[in-house]
C-alpha cells in the first residue's frame, strides 16, 4: 500500500503500519479504549465520522507516521560502515532484556533500555551523531525508536532485522538464539 486513504479499512491501516493504533489514540483518542474502538473492516471515513474526527486529518497523521516508520530503519550494512567510520559518535540503544543484552550485543558502546538508562539516552542521545536502537528481530526497537523520535531524538533510527539480521549478514561471532 502506498498511502492511506478514505476508504483504507483499519485492517490494511494496522497490517501496514503496526503503530497505527496508537498514534490515532494520541492524536485523536481513536482505538485505544472501548469507547473509541474501531472494527477491523471500517474504514478511515467511517470510524472518523463515528467519533467525529477529521478524516483528512487521520489521513494525513497516519501517512506521515507510516513514512516516518519507513525513514527511521536502518539495515545492518549501513549500521556496519557507520561503526567502522564513526564508532565514538554513535549511541547504540538495545532494548532487549538484560538476559538477551549479556547473551549477546552489537560491539560498541551499547546501553540497555530501561527506567534507569532512560535520562543517559536522551543525554548521549542528542549529542550522537547516530542514535541506533535494535532488539531481536527489530520490532521493539522500531517501537522503541518511534518514541525516540517523537520525543526529542528526531534522528533514532532501528535496526531492521535487528541483532539477529545483524549477526547473519555482519558479525557472525555473535551468538544468535
Amino acid at each position: 500500500m502506498s498511502e492511506f486513504n478514505h476508504q483504507s479499512t483499519m485492517a490494511q491501516v494496522e497490517s501496514t503500519y503496526p503503530y497505527a493504533r496508537a498514534l490515532l489514540h494520541s492524536k485523536f483518542h481513536v482505538g485505544g479504549c472501548a469507547s473509541c474502538g474501531f472494527e477491523p473492516q471500517e474504514t478511515i471515513s467511517q470510524v472518523a465520522q463515528k467519533h467525529g474526527k477529521d478524516a483528512d486529518a487521520m489521513i494525513e497523521i497516519l501517512n506521515n507516521g507510516f513514512r516516518d516508520m519507513q525513514e527511521s530503519e536502518i539495515d545492518a550494512l549501513s549500521l556496519s560502515q557507520i561503526l567502522a567510520t564513526f564508532k565514538d559518535e554513535v549511541l547504540l540503544v538495545d532494548v532487549r532484556e538484560s538476559w538477551e543484552f549479556d547473551l549477546c550485543k552489537i560491539s560498541g558502546n551499547a546501553i540497555l533500555l530501561n527506567e534507569k538508562s532512560m535520562p543517559v539516552i536522551f543525554e548521549k542521545g542528542v549529542q550522537a551523531k547516530e542514535v541506533v536502537v535494535y532488539c531481536h528481530h527489530g520490532v521493539r526497537s522500531l517501537n522503541a525508536a518511534l518514541y525516540l523520535r517523537q520525543n526529542g531524538l528526531p534522528h533514532a533510527r532501528s535496526l531492521k532485522g535487528g541483532i539477529d539480521n545483524y549477526s547473519k549478514t555482519v558479525d557472525p561471532s555473535i551468538p544468535r538464539y
